[in-house]
């Protein structure tokens, strides 16, 4: 069995989060591979300024998801770290891995979210985002 570990953030600024839309068009969390010598929290800063444009700086940790998929006929366990992040500074660049990136309202993302894991990442975003009062 193969595992891969990916680190990813939930970026807050000014009360709207930043998704992106993969390749599949589907609306997510940025989020990347931790590379060699790294830490989920550095990979997760990192992939979500490559994918988007933006930079941002790790707020609290959110935990964890996991799901399998194939790849070239390989079954891959995936492991990913998710970070809540608020806004530092950047402008919405999507790279060549993200079909899009874009900044929606609280209130909108639980719509948009396909994934059992994004939808309960974002729960718990939702729980560290209140007392801190971040979305105001």
């Amino acid at each position: 069995m193969k595992e891969e570990f990916s680190a990813g953030g939930v970026l807050i600024k000014d009360g709207k989060v930043l998704l992106i839309k993969n390749p599949s068009d589907v609306w997510t969390f940025p989020k990347g591979l931790v590379e060699k010598g790294e830490k989920p929290e550095e990979a997760a800063v990192r992939e979500v300024y490559e994918e988007t444009g933006v930079k941002g700086n790790i707020v609290s940790e959110l935990g964890e998801i996991s799901y399998w998929y194939v790849r070239e006929g390989e079954k891959i366990r995936k492991k990913v770290f998710y970070y809540l992040m608020n806004y530092i500074h950047g402008e919405l660049k999507p790279s060549w891995e993200v079909k899009d990136a874009e900044f929606f309202p609280l209130k909108e993302v639980e719509k948009l979210l396909k994934y059992k894991g994004d939808k309960e990442i974002f729960r718990r975003a939702l729980e560290v985002i209140s007392p801190l009062n971040i979305s105001s």
